[in-house]
């Protein structure tokens, strides 16, 4: 439990971001190679802001292509970890997803699946991923060929 009088914001990255994103993808071992400043518009921030300070506590990215989303990059600091930032973080790009027209949102995962089965993303075969996801840098070449694939359809909020 925090007993510091900070607030969490989750938010949509910015330019003078681009160095604490890469900083966290690094530690974290994701890769980076194909990620420019042309994508950071497509990620989101959890910042703690303090009366002193800022601090960068997780990120989250999409890659849009029309109604298919790839979800990238999901990293929360050790400092932001068993907050439920997370789960916050995917809900606020889900959502943001959503709103942007994404029907189906994919993503490749070496160690959380559990993680994102929880949250509702099933196991797919590779065989299965739409084109545009396999011509991805990300599909294609960055993460190893036992990545898997996970899959979670997403809706408009208007179910019933």
């Amino acid at each position: 439990m925090n007993d510091r009088s900070d607030t969490i914001v989750v938010r949509d990255a910015r330019q003078s971001d681009w160095q604490n994103v890469r900083r966290l993808l690094d530690e974290a071992g994701l890769p980076v190679s194909d990620l420019g400043t042309d994508l950071l518009g497509h990620f989101l921030i959890a910042e703690r802001s303090g009366a002193d300070q800022s601090e960068t506590l997780g990120t989250i990215g999409l890659q849009q292509f029309d109604q298919v989303g790839l979800l990238r990059s999901l990293v929360v600091s050790d400092s932001g970890r068993e907050s439920g930032l997370g789960r916050r973080l995917v809900a606020a790009l889900e959502a943001n997803a959503c709103c942007a027209g994404v029907k189906d949102l994919w993503l490749l995962t070496i160690d959380a699946q559990r993680y994102f089965g929880n949250l509702g993303y099933k196991i797919m075969s590779r065989d299965n991923a739409p084109d545009i996801i396999r011509k991805t840098e990300e599909f294609s070449g960055l993460c190893p060929d036992d990545a898997t694939l996970m899959h979670k359809a997403l809706h408009d909020g208007t179910r019933k």
